[in-house]
């Protein structure tokens, strides 16, 4: 899973390779680091990387994070770097049968959506929670939605064909 995060009016390419239920190595313009992540409260976050204990206060809005450690705000954009692409001018095609699949192991915790709904580009289908944060996943492109083979508290793995639209 691939982000560019806009922090600061410079953009960073972010991937994140799942290692277990709250690890994971997540690599900063290339230079990786080993990161436990588990949630102590509603938007806080223990987080240990490369040893160093951190807590962290994170709050979203879409696309935009802001984070609190330490007393230290930091105002973030996340972009998954697939629909940043498309954004850019390298569409994807449109038309026709497309699997929206899970991009990381995580739960399902809410399904926005239903067979027969018309769904344009970037409304939200599903939220998932994975590595302990809520991500709405957000459809590629307009069409209907033809089936969902997901349901409220189950769980999910990488690559797993969670919607179709067509």
């Amino acid at each position: 899973m691939a982000y560019l995060a806009e922090l600061q009016q410079q953009t960073h390419r972010i991937e994140i390779h799942v290692a277990g239920d709250s690890a994971c190595t997540v690599e900063i313009d290339g230079i990786p680091r080993a990161v436990d992540s588990r949630r102590i409260g509603p938007t806080t976050y223990s987080l240990l990387i490369d040893g160093r204990s951190v807590v962290a206060d994170v709050s979203a809005d879409g696309d935009d994070y802001t984070v609190s450690i330490a007393g230290e705000i930091f105002r973030l954009r996340l972009v998954d770097e697939r629909r940043r692409q498309v954004a850019l001018g390298e569409p994807e095609e449109e038309r026709g049968r497309r699997e929206i699949r899970a991009l990381m192991p995580g739960k399902i915790v809410d399904i926005l959506i239903q067979v027969g709904d018309v769904v344009v580009r970037d409304q939200g289908m599903l939220v998932i929670e994975a590595m302990k944060m809520e991500n709405e996943v957000k459809s590629p492109a307009a069409g209907e939605v033809k089936e969902v083979f997901v349901q409220p508290g189950q769980a999910v793995e990488a690559n797993q064909v969670l919607v179709v639209i067509e």
